[in-house]
């Protein structure tokens, strides 16, 4: 039920969003078991306010691991032509080897445009769950590509 009214939540953002990016991903996880992540994210930017949700699949020796994400962000701060973030969401950590849950994430990020519709992108944000998924509280760390249509 709850993939079922992300993606609902996702199709929609696409039917409305005028201009929409689309990006990958990629990064590290430190805390609970350490592990690579990869994923996609699709948004809107309107004006300094941006809006994403995302996919990801991390992969550790004892749990594999999809998380569905919303992020909210807001520009602060351009710095050479670098546009800085604060970002804040909420992901549902689907776990295969344990318990499922929800998590709060807060952190910043910085988008450099290599083309009009092009962007290099780095993120770091801290993750903090409920009581059955706190194992996997910590720092990750992301960069990826943007395209915007």
């Amino acid at each position: 039920m709850k993939k079922s009214l992300l993606i609902v939540a996702l199709m929609s953002m696409i039917g409305v969003a005028s201009a929409i990016e689309v990006g990958v991903q990629g990064g590290y996880v430190y805390g609970g078991p350490d592990r690579g992540m990869y994923g996609v994210t699709v948004g809107e930017k309107v004006g300094p306010v941006g809006v994403e949700l995302s996919y990801a699949r991390s992969t550790a020796t004892a749990n594999d691991q999809n998380r569905y994400g919303f992020t909210g962000s807001y520009d602060v701060a351009k710095v050479a032509g670098t546009t800085i973030a604060v970002k804040g969401g909420l992901a549902f950590l689907d776990n295969q080897n344990s318990a499922n849950g929800y998590a709060a994430t807060a952190g910043v990020g910085a988008s450099y445009p290599i083309t009009k519709t092009v962007s290099l992108t780095a993120d770091y944000r801290y993750q903090a769950g409920q009581k059955r998924v706190e194992q996997f509280n910590g720092n990750t760390i992301l960069a990826g590509v943007k395209v915007g249509f």
